[in-house]
Parts: C-alpha cells; sequence; structure tokens
C-alpha cells in the first residue's frame, strides 16, 4: 500500500467507517499469474498498450468483500477510481448510484473499445476538463448525457507569505512527466536564471528529488509533511510541465494556498483563461522567456501578494463551481 498510514485513516474517518480489502493467498497468487499472462501476451503481439484487459488489473476477490459491506451499509452512490476498477460495480444493485471518476483519459494506455466497456458499466461519468468530456462522449455517444465535468476540489488553507522569498519551488512525485518537466527546467531555464542572479535557489520537494541531479542552485527537500512546507524559502510555483494530460494537482494546490505560478501553456492545460489571473503563463519550449517570468516575479514582493492573492480568490471561486457540478450530478440518486 506504499506510504499508506492505517492510524491516520482510523483517525480521519473513524474505526467503523473504514474497512480495508484483504487479498487471500491463493486468489493472489492466481491474479500474479493472470497478470504475468498479459504482460506476456503483449510483448509476444508487440502492444503498444499498457493495458490490454480493462479487468486486469482489478483483484476479483474484492467484489465479495464489498458486496458484504454494502448488505450491511446500503450504499446510495459508488464512486469508483479509473475504468480499471470498474468491475466493482458488479457488487451493487441497481438501486446504487454508480458513478467513475476518470481522473484522466485512458487514451494509448489501453485499446479504446476496453475503455468504452469500462464506461458503460456506470451510470455517471466525471471528467477532470471538458476537453476530456469530450473525449469520452466520442467513446459512448449513446451515454453522453451521463458524463459530468468535476474536477478537483481544492483545500483551502492560510495563504503562505510570499513575500520574503530566495527562490521558486517544485513540487511533485517521482513518475516520468515529473521527471523529464523537472530536467528540462535545470537544464535548459536554471542557468538563465542563475546567470542573471547567482543567489536564487530552486527547491525540489517530493520524492521527485531522487531522479534529480545535483547542482549548486538546487536544494533538495524530499517528502514535505504538508504542502506549504516546500515553500516556506520559495514561495512560487515552477509548473514547468513539458508532458502529460490532465490538470495537475499541484497548481491547484498553489491556487488553494496563495502561491503565484509560473507555467508553461502545457501545465494549465484544461484550466480556463479566468482561473488563471494568478499564473504567468509561458509558451512550451521558451526557456528564455520562463526565465524572465520566473526573475520578475522572483524579484517583486508587490508582484507576488498581487498574484498570490488572485490565485486564493481563484481557489475559492473553483471550488464553488466543482462543488455545484457534484451536486448536480449526485441529484441523480434514485
Amino acid at each position: 500500500m506504499g506510504d499508506f498510514d492505517f492510524e491516520e485513516h482510523v483517525r480521519a474517518f473513524a474505526a467503523e467507517r473504514f474497512h480495508v480489502l484483504e487479498r487471500k493467498k491463493f486468489p493472489e497468487l492466481r491474479y500474479y499469474v493472470s497478470r504475468i499472462f498479459h504482460k506476456i501476451k503483449r510483448k509476444i503481439k508487440n502492444s503498444p498498450f499498457r493495458i490490454s484487459d480493462l479487468d486486469e488489473t482489478y483483484f476479483r476477490g474484492f467484489t465479495s468483500q464489498i458486496s458484504i459491506l454494502n448488505s450491511v451499509f446500503g450504499f446510495d452512490v459508488v464512486i469508483t477510481q479509473y475504468v480499471t476498477f470498474s468491475l466493482v460495480f458488479d457488487a451493487f444493485g441497481p438501486s446504487t448510484l454508480k458513478i467513475i471518476d476518470t481522473h484522466d483519459r485512458f487514451q494509448n494506455e489501453m485499446p479504446s473499445a476496453e475503455e468504452r466497456r469500462g464506461l458503460l458499466r456506470a451510470d455517471k461519468v466525471l471528467a477532470i476538463q471538458s476537453s476530456e468530456a469530450q473525449y469520452f462522449a466520442d467513446l459512448i455517444p449513446e451515454r453522453k448525457d451521463s458524463i459530468d465535468v468535476v474536477s478537483h476540489i481544492i483545500d483551502l488553507a492560510e495563504p503562505v507569505n510570499v513575500r520574503t522569498c530566495s527562490g521558486a519551488t517544485f513540487i511533485g512525485s517521482d513518475f516520468h512527466q515529473n521527471n523529464v518537466s523537472i530536467l528540462w527546467f535545470i537544464s535548459e531555464v536554471l542557468p538563465l536564471v542563475i546567470k542573471e542572479d547567482p543567489a536564487f535557489r530552486f527547491y525540489v520537494a517530493g520524492t521527485v528529488c531522487r531522479k534529480i541531479p545535483d547542482a549548486p542552485c538546487v536544494v533538495k527537500l524530499g517528502v514535505v509533511a504538508a504542502f506549504e512546507d516546500a515553500f516556506a524559502n520559495g514561495p512560487i510555483l515552477v509548473n514547468c510541465i513539458t508532458a502529460g494530460t490532465g490538470v495537475k494537482i499541484k497548481l491547484l494546490e498553489a491556487f488553494g494556498h496563495g502561491i503565484p505560478v509560473v507555467s508553461t501553456q502545457m501545465g494549465v492545460e484544461g484550466i480556463a483563461d479566468e482561473d488563471l489571473t494568478g499564473v504567468s503563463i509561458c509558451p512550451d519550449g521558451s526557456a528564455r522567456i520562463f526565465a524572465d517570468s520566473l526573475l520578475a516575479l522572483y524579484r517583486n514582493a508587490d508582484a507576488r501578494a498581487t498574484k498570490g492573492s488572485l490565485a486564493f480568490e481563484t481557489a475559492k471561486l473553483w471550488n464553488k463551481r466543482q462543488i455545484s457540478s457534484l451536486k448536480d450530478c449526485l441529484g441523480t440518486i434514485r
């Protein structure tokens, strides 16, 4: 379960509301044999997909355990993450509203016919942005009215103090899109910034620190206890995204903490222009413009404060819209 903390979850949800599903040894062995079989078949066929069968990553032994929970609690709604877990709907009867929270489209991850099969299992499909809602509508045109756009709901916190600043910060986990994005920044943008101001420091937080090179001006913070801790010295988010799809969570989190942002165009994909008043947007691949935009905020406390305040107001309005859309979706409960 990775960094899963059982006691913390019990405190958050209360013991009677938090349930851990179990994998018995023999079913788990059968599950892994099936996974290996699918991987070998993809290799033999030289398949471009990461998943060839919609249900190959779902542990079927969970269904009966969830069905027992449903018989006790009689759930009105079930929300599952991604189409790959949609087989869990078999644990619920027709009176339960079944929702897939897609997060991102699975285009190029699995055959479109498989993704379509998963989407059709749901009563409602939540897309993270309008462009992805259109993608899903094209996959299931006969059910396009079942698709709603509900993006991430932002945790609003006390705005970070942005007036004291010794640099800027990137925060993220160790996965491909973050790795290539931060390497572009370090190799192409950071030297331009340091040439103009050698005192500038680039703070990096999260497990992405494992994949970045050491450099005199790069400060690796590692995993931080809270999002705002990463920005104590560098209260500007470097959203230097060069790869990936979907709304960037770090961007929305920055809004919720009143942190100004410098971003590539790709980094703000899926967010309307009126929600980007707290962001300095740079053309993709333009290291010079990114460096100049970053230096402008770094050198001007008033500009940071203004952008940060606009970002925080955006977060509040953003949340109102997402909650309204979610309520509309849940209003269809039978």
